[in-house]
Order: C-alpha cells, then sequence, then structure tokens
C-alpha cells in the first residue's frame, strides 16, 4: 500500500517523471492506421505566453471575465468577441496551491475545488469559501447544490478511504458514501444519479442521491473525465494513466447509463498525456485537458472510430477540469479551466456553447 499526504490529485505525485518524458516534442495526434502526426492549434497559432497577451495575472490580483466590467459585445451565438479561438485570460489567481474541480451552480457562480475545500467564484473572480470537503476534487451540479468527489488518502484501490459528499447551496454537506477508493470525475445522469470514475481503477461507479452505490461499468482503463453527448445518446470518458491517453465513447441504455459492450476509442493522445477533465459543446465536439502537456484538445463526438485530435489551446499549465460558462458575467462559448500545480483558473475562448448538463 502507498500512502500519502492530501494533494489535489494522483497526478502531483507522478508529474516529474511524466514530466520528463514528455519532453518538449511537438504536439501529436494519433490517426487510424496507428500513425502520428502534427496538428496545430484552432485558430492557426499557438496561445501566446506572453503576460499581457495571455492575460496572465500578476500576484494577487484578479481579472474580471467582462473585461474589467465592460460589457461584452455578442456574436450571433450569444458569445463573447473579446477573444479569438483558443485565446485564454485569467479569471482568477487566486489558487496559490492549484486548483482541480469546477462546475457552474444553479445561482450562475462558478464553484472550483481547492486546498479541501469548496469555493464560490463571481464573475469578478473573487472567491469565498463555500464548504470544506476532505480531498475535495470533482464537481458537479445537482439541482441547487453539488455532488463532490473527495479522493481520499491511498493510491490502492483495496484501500477504501474516498467518500462523495453533496453539498447544498448553503454549504452544509452530507456524505453519500464512503465505499469507494479513490473517487475523482463526477457526472450526473438523466435520472439524478452521479456517476464517479476512480483512475487508479477500472470501474465507473453509481451513486444515487440516497447514496447506494453500484457498478456502471466495470472495464475502462484509468477512468477519469465523462460527459454527455448533446443529444444524451453517448458517454464519453476519458483515461488518464494509459499508454494511449484515449477517449473512449459509450452508447447509453434508457437511464442514460453507459453500455459496457458499446466501448469504442475515437481519440487517443498518446502516452504521457495523462487525459483529465472532459467537456461537451453544443455542436457536440468533446475537449479533453491533456494535464502534463498543458493542452486543450477535441474531437467530433459524432465519430465512430478512432480520429485525429485538434489542438485548441496550449501553454496553460496543467489543466485538470473544463466547464462551459453558464451564469450572468461569464462566456457561455468560453471554457473555464482549473489547473493543478498553478493559482490561475483559466478562461479558454472555443466560439461555441456548451451542451446542456444534466442536473
Amino acid at each position: 500500500m502507498h500512502t500519502r499526504p492530501r494533494p489535489l490529485s494522483p497526478l502531483l505525485a507522478l508529474l516529474p517523471a511524466l514530466a520528463l518524458a514528455c519532453g518538449d516534442s511537438d504536439a501529436l495526434t494519433t490517426t487510424t492506421d496507428g500513425t502520428t502526426s502534427t496538428t496545430t492549434e484552432l485558430g492557426g497559432e499557438s496561445s501566446s505566453s506572453d503576460a499581457a497577451t495571455a492575460g496572465v495575472l500578476t500576484e494577487g490580483t484578479t481579472a474580471g471575465s467582462s473585461s474589467g466590467g465592460e460589457t461584452m459585445e455578442l456574436d450571433e451565438r450569444g458569445c463573447w468577441t473579446d477573444l479569438l479561438p483558443g485565446e485564454r485570460v485569467a479569471l482568477s489567481d487566486a489558487f496559490t496551491g492549484g486548483s482541480e474541480g469546477v462546475a457552474f451552480g444553479q445561482d450562475g457562480r462558478l464553484y472550483v475545488s481547492s486546498d479541501e475545500r469548496v469555493w464560490r467564484l463571481s464573475a469578478d473572480g473573487a472567491r469565498v469559501e463555500l464548504a470544506a470537503v476532505p480531498t475535495a476534487i470533482g464537481l458537479a451540479r445537482r439541482g441547487s447544490g453539488l455532488v463532490v468527489a473527495s479522493l481520499g488518502e491511498s493510491f490502492d484501490v483495496d484501500v477504501i478511504d474516498g467518500g462523495v459528499y453533496f453539498v447544498d447551496g448553503d454549504g452544509a454537506s452530507e456524505q453519500l458514501t464512503a465505499s469507494i477508493a479513490s473517487p475523482n470525475f463526477v457526472a450526473i445522469t438523466p435520472t439524478g444519479d452521479a456517476l464517479i470514475s476512480d483512475d487508479f481503477d477500472t470501474r465507473v461507479f453509481r451513486v444515487t442521491p440516497s447514496g447506494d452505490v453500484s457498478e456502471a461499468l466495470s472495464a475502462v482503463p484509468s477512468p477519469n473525465g465523462m460527459a454527455y453527448s448533446p443529444d444524451g445518446d453517448a458517454l464519453f470518458i476519458a483515461s488518464t494513466f494509459t499508454p494511449d491517453g484515449q477517449l473512449t465513447k459509450y452508447d447509453v441504455d434508457a437511464d442514460g447509463l453507459p453500455i459496457e459492450a458499446s466501448a469504442r476509442e475515437i481519440l487517443q493522445l498518446g502516452p504521457a498525456t495523462t487525459p483529465d477533465g472532459i467537456a461537451v459543446d453544443e455542436d457536440g465536439m468533446v475537449y479533453v485537458a491533456a494535464n502534463i502537456r498543458g493542452e486543450l484538445w477535441r474531437v467530433d463526438g459524432a465519430s465512430e472510430t478512432l480520429q485525429p485530435g485538434e489542438l485548441v489551446a496550449d501553454q496553460l499549465g496543467y489543466p485538470a477540469s473544463l466547464a462551459f460558462g453558464d451564469g450572468e458575467g461569464f462566456d457561455r462559448c468560453s471554457v473555464y479551466v482549473t489547473q493543478l500545480m498553478e493559482p490561475v483558473v483559466w478562461r479558454v475562448f472555443i466560439g461555441a456553447p456548451g451542451a446542456p448538463l444534466y442536473d
């Protein structure tokens, strides 16, 4: 058994080795014939590392998501027009220990997990503590509250020390279960149950609002980020600690639960990319945070076979989780991105609204 202090994610313990494995190689994507090819970033240019262009904040400051309070112009899809696709700006740099989970609440505020707490962020980047939850990482909105995955202390799948909590809008928390070893990502099903991944296991669990636990999937390699297609007919799952760094697509049953036998990979980011959180836009494009590479990738979720991916943005630090804007003062056509080892929460412009979520 391996024990550890309470980090934001098991990725932290592996960052040095995986970063060396990555090196400074070009971004690669795998094609259907197993070869690799270099893919350019969405919009034709990589995100600038220059602080003024990238919107990087100086220590102790915040940047409003509406450019200092100015009213944003909107395009025909209701997207802000201040950035080009793939460009980024910082919403907050207050998370000195890094951050991981991210979700928009029913109240239109952004919620972020960091430092064993769930924080509420307003559109100007100001934050207040909502609740203390041990090793809080994954977040998902359910009703007026949040389902929160609590990672636990051990890497060992036989040591059951993680938990799943429900935190209401006032910050009161209730533990739903303590029977999953290392709960990580949370996705809400059409029936209001929570799907919980464990990237040190091969199982995805179903947790009901009353705390009943069952297996939804049993044979997913290192499952992490999960999201539904816009029509609800498919579930996508990213695999973190695998040689292929794959994204797998599943058909779902009448309750929105994934059907194991339907699994097919539609994207492979390759070794030492550690795919983490994912999100889906209303056009069905699936976005994947490649944590160690500091990149954001996308692939068409309508695909049925392995496809080349498209690099949307890079130089994001260690991106963990993604959530499309869903509240006043937030851009519905940007993803808000947490990261493990740096204080910034990014807004990365996509150019399409997020798909509706079940809650």
